[in-house]
């Protein structure tokens, strides 16, 4: 009788242990999973305020998209012109991730 009350009570601190340990890994791999959200994000509102900077710059004319090639994420802009205005919409998405981020300006 004694042995099963042991065997009993090993079978429920493993549980126990296991349950807590599953708890803890998830924790690590969810913090991990926003850390790198994170860094995207920051990522991504770098490559639009570099965006921004060119454009102020560019004569907008004749140009309706612009595009900037990039390994880890879609970098572009969508250019309409109405009544001597250019709006503009930049874009950017991570290639790999769910991480998008829209912007759109007015230019006269």
């Amino acid at each position: 009788m004694k042995k099963a009350y042991t065997l009993l009570i090993t079978i429920i601190l493993v549980t126990l242990f296991s349950y807590i340990g599953i708890l803890i890994l998830e924790t690590k791999a969810l913090r991990n999973e926003n850390l790198s959200n994170q860094y995207l994000y920051i990522q991504g509102k770098n490559h639009i305020n570099f965006l921004k900077s060119y454009v102020k710059d560019l004569d907008l004319k004749n140009i309706n998209h612009l595009q900037i090639e990039d390994d880890l994420f879609d970098i572009y802009a969508t250019i309409n012109t109405e009544n001597q205005k250019h709006i503009i919409n930049f874009y950017v998405k991570a290639k790999d991730y769910d991480v998008s981020i829209h912007e759109k300006i007015i230019k006269e």
